[in-house]
């Protein structure tokens, strides 16, 4: 845009802002500041509020004029845990007149519902009135879960991510309170505060199509969501469509999304400063740990009045001129294995350079004859989301010698990417397999769990799906499991298991499915989703390791999530390990 915002400073614990330079006025204040946190997942105590607080502290400091805690307030539904948020606002505030303290709000979302009063977990939707009252008195809450209003002159609309009989929006509402912010607040932004984006506007790709639809109607609506607990160093965090939206990512952890892999779950430390002004509205990144700034010369800066043909954030511009992240020139990629094989290391040099990746997609190509195969896929997320202290010289990615065979040929190929999934130069290496040390006892084989298995609609129904030209056929959004035969999880709490599954999907570029071993009652995952990759897939192997939470749970292969396609299962392993 050719912009350019002076870096900020900090003077004894508070924060001095540097103006806006250029175009916009060198001493031009603000016409509203407001402080967007979302994801705070708090627990039974105070202590789990320790980010929040950071977060409350930084906006104390700022000075904004309303903070807004975008869903998802608590893990769980927890008592103790809104009264200990609010102690905590009063302690930040303590000495602070009422009358010069900020204005809060709050959205009201699943996890606040989850586990009201011990009952199940899908019971969530049902208990939701209930729910939301006991927590906007506990935690001292302004709003409801529908709000709308104006804060110094700027309106805006509060809507709950379910509420209701059937747990679902009033979307008629939302439309009816936009329309009337609009009305009654001609050629200003109109902020809605809603917990999950609309779909189609932020990393994933997920979202409510319902809230999309009805945003799409309303230009002027600048959306406010959380959800999808991501980093607010993706670029992808902010859209520009018909409307604008920017996820404001968590406070929280986050993690998964990537093919092959069930990626750990970095800790996040994210919190966004709105300021508004008459011509634009600027959103500025914070670490809320030592408050220095995301991209401090590059803040998200909205023009406005909004024109949808030369909106900034347009994503098909922004991806087509983002740079690909690239490995230093004299840079290696090797496979070492232990002794007895029990592991392959993949290790490589991190990406140099001002443009760090989203992630790298690592590729296993197994030979046959004098083709090379596509034979596992496992991505791992780069450095991006890391402050630069943090950043690792090397990375190191661990593989099961149970996705190789003993003495065939595989080639490893590494490539970086940013988060608009342009690819930067490839690393690449071949090695021999070594004899994987078996470590497990062989419980259940298949060469056709097609034939074997049968594969279930849903998380509960009995009702089995016919195979069509050796694919099953899966519906956008649909989900289904494939069953396994009675006493193949057999074994005491804590037993560990070994499962590997040979799969091909067909399906578009996302979302794409993913998939988990789950028991059905309680509900319980014996690993972290994996997510598929896009397009044809050819046949990919995938390894689990895992340890029984109960020795009661029996666990079928859960699918779900992605967009219309076709899986295939080619093989099954199940062992029992130790």
């Amino acid at each position: 845009m050719g912009m350019k915002m002076t870096r900020r400073t900090f003077i004894g614990g508070a924060i001095a802002f540097a103006p806006l330079s250029g175009v916009w006025g060198a001493e031009e204040k603000p016409l509203l500041k407001v402080g967007l946190m979302t994801d705070t997942h708090v627990g039974k105590t105070k202590a789990s509020c320790a980010r929040a607080r950071l977060a409350y502290e930084l906006f104390r400091d700022i000075g904004v004029d309303l903070i807004v805690n975008d869903g998802d307030v608590a893990d769980h539904h927890y008592p103790t845990g809104y009264v200990a948020y609010r102690e905590m606002v009063e302690e930040t505030f303590a000495g602070v007149p009422a009358a010069k303290r900020p204005q809060e709000l709050f959205v009201y979302a699943w996890h606040d519902a989850f586990d009201y009063k011990n009952h199940p977990r899908g019971d969530a939707q049902k208990d939701a009135p209930e729910a939301f009252a006991e927590m906007q008195e506990l935690i001292k809450s302004p709003n409801g879960p529908y709000a709308e209003g104006e804060i110094k002159g700027f309106p805006y609309v509060v809507i709950p991510q379910f509420y209701g009989r059937h747990g679902q929006v009033d979307w008629k509402r939302f439309d009816s309170m936009l329309s009337a912010a609009e009305k009654s607040h001609p050629g200003k932004p109109v902020f809605a505060f809603a917990h999950v984006p609309p779909e189609g506007t932020t990393r994933g790709k997920r979202g409510s199509a319902e809230k999309r639809r009805v945003l799409n109607r309303h230009p002027t609506a600048v959306n406010i969501s959380g959800h999808s607990h991501g980093s607010l160093r993706d670029e992808r965090a902010i859209w520009q469509g018909e409307f604008t939206s920017v996820n404001i990512g968590c406070l929280q952890n986050w993690g998964g999304g990537l093919p092959g892999s069930a990626p750990k779950r970095m800790e996040n430390y994210g919190a966004v400063l709105m300021e508004v002004f008459a011509n634009r509205i600027v959103f500025r990144r914070f670490d809320v740990r030592d408050r220095k700034e995301y991209a401090a010369d590059a803040p998200w800066i909205v023009p406005w009045p909004f024109d949808p043909s030369t909106a900034p954030y347009r994503r098909g511009p922004r991806a087509a001129s983002a740079k690909a992240p690239e490995f230093a020139s004299n840079a290696k990629v090797g496979v070492t294995m232990d002794q007895p094989f029990k592991t392959a290391t993949i290790t490589f040099p991190c990406v140099s350079g001002a443009v760090r990746p989203l992630a790298y997609r690592i590729e296993i190509k197994k030979q046959d004859g004098g083709a090379w195969i596509p034979f596992a896929r496992k991505d791992i997320y780069g450095d991006f989301w890391q402050r630069e202290e943090d950043r690792p010289a090397t990375v190191s990615q661990a593989v099961s010698a149970a996705y190789f065979t003993a003495g065939a040929h595989y080639r490893v190929s590494v490539q970086p990417r940013n988060v608009w999934g342009r690819e930067g130069r490839e690393l690449s290496c071949t090695f021999t397999a070594g004899n994987p040390s078996a470590g497990g006892t062989t419980v259940w084989e298949s060469s056709d769990p097609m034939k074997e298995c049968k594969y279930l609609r849903g998380l509960a129904s009995p009702a089995a799906l016919e195979a069509k030209d050796g694919f099953y056929e899966m519906r956008s959004g649909a989900q289904a499991r494939l069953a396994f035969p009675k006493g193949v999880w057999e074994g005491t709490k804590g037993a560990k298991f070994r499962f590997t599954v040979d799969m091909t999907t067909e399906q578009g570029d996302g979302p794409c499915w993913t998939f988990v071993l789950r028991n059905r009652t309680p509900l319980n995952n014996a690993v972290a989703r994996i997510s598929t990759p896009p397009g044809k897939s050819g046949s990919m192997r995938y390894v689990l390791e895992f340890a029984k939470a109960e020795a009661a749970y029996t666990y079928d292969l859960l699918v779900r999530e992605g967009g219309a396609g076709r899986i295939r299962f080619d093989y099954v392993k199940i062992e029992r390990l130790g």
